[in-house]
């Protein structure tokens, strides 16, 4: 059997942990770390994978990645799909600062004005990258019925915002919470009764990121907090993700899909997590060095027993 390595990128502006809407308005996002991804592409060609970009709004027109990922999607060399974060993509539909709040999901928008940005955002991304983008990861990892036929009315076949054995139902929004996949199947699948929408079959490949439980290892012990930050979400399940200080824990997934009848697994990163300053996570240039030092670790080894596939193409042997 094949076994296939699916690398993903959540390509945004500079530090998006951080609340946008503000007492004053929606605040500045910069789009710095568009100068750092080049290095990243340059360690995916070596190993021979296929990064797939997944594109918001600021970072669609951001040089210069944008016209660098341009010519490596004409080449092949990378595949780019949608990431909207709904509370920048035009046309704008203004939420008042609200104490508490942090950065909206997309269901806190009309659908009619939803259904726009997301029109806006698929066209911007085929005229800046000269292509057809056919997958998607939803910002703050939501997704669900409306939208997924909504994609599917925009061509897109592929989806990956499914983070399954994890719920986002702590972590607010503009006023809402986020959705609960903590008994979403660890595996490939066409979204059905179970899986978020009514119809038979939407038509949307999910390809979840490979995320596990700590069986590998002795469970670390944690303290119950509610409601549960961000990190400490994170930090309940072993991910297909680097933070640091997760590179055994890495190899560890890696060593178990080698020898388990799943035919892929899926990494993830965001952009400007790649550039020192732009994230919670790699805040200094040390940091961004050893994030590098672990990815050659990590990608030597996957090399060995999985060929580099871009998210449409995967999704087109299903």
């Amino acid at each position: 059997m094949d076994k296939y390595f699916i690398i993903t990128v959540d390509t945004e502006g500079d530090n998006l942990w951080k609340p946008v809407i503000r007492p004053n308005g929606m605040r500045e996002i910069t789009v710095k770390n568009a100068a750092y991804i080049e290095r990243f592409q340059k360690i995916c060609e070596k190993y021979h994978f296929v990064p797939v970009y997944l594109v918001n709004y600021e970072m669609a027109q951001a040089e210069p990645f944008a016209g660098m990922a341009k010519e490596w999607a004409k080449d092949g060399k990378c595949e780019i799909g949608m990431h909207m974060h709904a509370w920048n993509t035009p046309p704008i539909f203004e939420l008042k600062y609200k104490r508490g709040c942090n950065n909206p999901y997309a269901s806190e928008y009309p659908r009619k004005i939803l259904w726009e940005k997301m029109k806006v955002l698929n066209n911007l991304l085929c005229e800046q990258f000269d292509c057809t983008p056919t997958s998607h990861r939803g910002g703050r990892w939501y997704i669900d019925t409306w939208y997924l036929k909504a994609l599917k009315k925009l061509g897109y076949m592929v989806d990956c915002s499914v983070t399954p054995g994890i719920s986002w139902k702590t972590n607010i929004g503009y006023e809402s919470y986020g959705r609960d996949y903590s008994k979403y199947p660890n595996k490939v699948y066409y979204m059905d009764e179970r899986c978020l929408t009514k119809e038979k079959t939407s038509g949307i490949l999910e390809v979840p990121p490979t995320i596990m439980d700590y069986s590998l290892r002795e469970k670390i012990k944690m303290v119950a907090k509610d409601p549960l930050s961000y990190k400490e979400i994170l930090a309940r399940k072993m991910w297909l993700r680097p933070n640091g200080n997760n590179i055994q824990d890495m190899l560890k997934i890696v060593t178990y899909y080698e020898k388990s009848d799943c035919d892929y697994m899926e990494f993830m990163i965001h952009s400007s997590e790649l550039m020192h300053g732009g994230s919670p996570t790699f805040a200094t240039k040390e940091s961004i060095e050893k994030l590098y030092v672990h990815l050659e670790l990590l990608f030597e080894k996957i090399e060995e027993s999985y060929k580099g596939i871009s998210l449409t193409d995967y999704a087109k042997k299903k």
